[in-house]
């Protein structure tokens, strides 16, 4: 038996337990379903604002590089005529055929070179000895130089246009060299030269606050807005390449070394991803470079966008996610605790209306019960009335008795007198007595109605009752008794009828109780006869009084 009742504990025990794991296991799920679509929406708006900054990077470094490539083709093209304008004068030609003396032709190179604002502009002869230059009276004079080792001399002396950027192997400084040859009667005699000083577009690049940088063909860059990118190469440069630039004295002395460049990944447009180190922090950043081939000159433009408010913007989207994260993660709880309240109201409401019907039944049954027992009380009561009644009706027997036999005997007496009279033949006498015995018998039915009326249960039926009536049916009740009894009785009835609302037998009954109450106290009294019973009634507004002291 004990372990029937420990059995029926542990299950009962399991069962309230599975329905309160169920909300824990809701709340599990819900909170890993918002964490799971707080974390797809954070790596979703970083990878979006990753892709709309490159998008925009991509269409600002393509109007960069267009306007920069049109700017550097622009300062080519401006100085493009000045060697075909010194290949053509005739003074040039005499004095490479050695029928003029270089310094007109010296004068008039600097007036050339005044007017275009080039750096400087020079004539060679076939050997690539410089006869005559803009800059013949400066310290710096390429007079008696000899540039032949130049690709621009060798591309001109052999009938093509050259070009060619280097570091000037005299003054040192980089500069643009254009050429062309110089012809007489089909014959090449010298190359005239133009040199081009672009380190304004540098200087300008850098006010701008931008990252642009020029390599020629062997990614060496010569142009650039940082200075400490010069000179260097995209990549490494292999031996030979190296070789031929010290030939070509392109860049001087300086010494040509990768730059500190870190390839990482490409962009979603295909522009490479690059990270310069150095000790320049300023330049120890991560770039999307752009690039824009120069086919005239041969040479490739690079634009490099800072990728440092693509780090902001994505540690921002990222935050962005995170605190939607959190807040998915709170609605979630919220969500979970206002479902848990509800549950717990609903249960709570679910067990209150339960008690409610159970007390409500109880109630019910309660007040069925008590009903019951009051209609058993009312019955009761309504037999202790009637027994009380049938019991009033006993203690007047003898009295009623006497008050029924004496018309009785009077009637028989009446009768008798009546016949002898009929035969004397007096009528008259006769009817008399025939009427004395007629108002005997309504006095006798009348007492027996009123007994009849009196010892019936009463129906409960409220009617207007005319309150003298009552009285004096009361008093033929207790006539009897009353004759018997040394009493002086005072009814004031009411000049007019007087109508209360009641039973009238119940009436009958309190009034017929009042008054042998007062005869049953007025015998035990030890006060002198005679007694008195006074009875009047008293109208007052909706009410009436009916007074009966003793």
């Amino acid at each position: 038996m004990n372990r029937d009742v420990v059995m029926s504990q542990t299950t009962a025990t399991e069962e309230e337990a599975k329905p309160a794991t169920r909300p824990l296991m809701r709340y599990l799920l819900l909170l890993t379903a918002a964490l799971m679509v707080g974390v797809l929406f954070s790596v979703g708006l970083t990878q979006w604002t990753e892709q709309q900054h490159f998008e925009s990077l991509n269409q600002q470094g393509n109007a960069r590089l267009e306007l920069y490539a049109s700017t550097v083709e622009a300062v080519k093209q401006r100085f493009d005529y000045l060697p075909y304008i010194v290949s053509r004068d005739l003074q040039v030609s005499r004095l490479l055929t050695g029928r003029a003396d270089s310094e007109s032709v010296n004068q008039k190179l600097k007036a050339w070179q005044t007017e275009s604002d080039a750096a400087v502009l020079y004539l060679m002869n076939q050997s690539g000895q410089v006869i005559a230059s803009s800059n013949w009276s400066e310290p710096e004079s390429f007079i008696g130089n000899n540039y032949h080792f130049r690709p621009y001399f060798q591309d001109a002396i052999n009938g093509n246009r050259g070009q060619f950027f280097a570091v000037g192997a005299s003054t040192g400084q980089p500069g643009l060299f254009l050429s062309r040859p110089v012809e007489h009667n089909s014959e090449i005699i010298g190359v005239a030269v133009v040199k081009i000083d672009m380190t304004q577009l540098e200087q300008d690049w850098k006010r701008g606050g931008e990252w642009v940088l020029v390599a020629d063909n062997d990614g060496v860059i010569f142009l650039s807005s940082n200075p400490r990118w010069k000179y260097s190469s995209l990549s490494a440069i292999d031996a030979t390449t190296l070789d031929r630039l010290t030939a070509e004295k392109k860049y001087g002395r300086n010494n040509i070394m990768p730059l500190s460049m870190q390839e990482q990944r490409t962009s979603p447009q295909g522009h490479r991803i690059i990270k310069l180190t150095s000790n320049d922090k300023n330049t120890n950043k991560t770039f999307l470079m752009h690039q824009r081939p120069l086919s005239d000159l041969n040479w490739t433009l690079y634009y490099l966008s800072d990728l440092t408010d693509l780090v902001y913007k994505k540690r921002s989207a990222l935050l962005i996610g995170m605190l939607i994260t959190v807040l998915l993660v709170l609605i979630s709880m919220i969500i979970v605790s206002r479902s848990q309240s509800r549950r717990l109201l609903e249960e709570r409401v679910e067990k209150r209306t339960r008690d409610l019907n159970e007390t409500n039944n109880r109630l019910i049954e309660e007040i069925e019960s008590r009903i019951q027992t009051e209609e058993q009380l009312r019955q009761t009561h309504e037999e202790l009335i009637q027994a009380g009644k049938l019991a009033a009706l006993g203690q007047m027997s003898a009295g009623v008795v006497h008050e029924i036999s004496q018309p009785l005997s009077a009637m028989q007496t009446f009768a008798a007198s009546a016949r002898l009279l009929l035969e004397r033949n007096d009528k008259q006498a006769a009817q008399d007595n025939l009427d004395d015995i007629s108002q005997m018998i309504r006095r006798v039915s009348r007492i027996v109605t009123h007994l009849k009326s009196f010892a019936s249960k009463s129906r409960d039926i409220t009617t207007a009752v005319e309150i003298n009536g009552v009285i004096q049916n009361a008093l033929l009740i207790l006539r009897p008794r009353l004759d018997n009894f040394q009493l002086t009785l005072d009814i004031k009835p009411s000049e007019t009828a007087l109508y209360v609302v009641a039973d009238e037998i119940k009436l009958e009954q309190i009034l017929v109780n009042l008054i042998r109450n007062a005869l049953d106290a007025m015998e035990q009294s030890e006060n002198q006869k005679p007694h008195q019973i006074t009875n009047w009634p008293e109208v007052d507004t909706d009410k009436t009084h009916l007074y009966i002291p003793d």
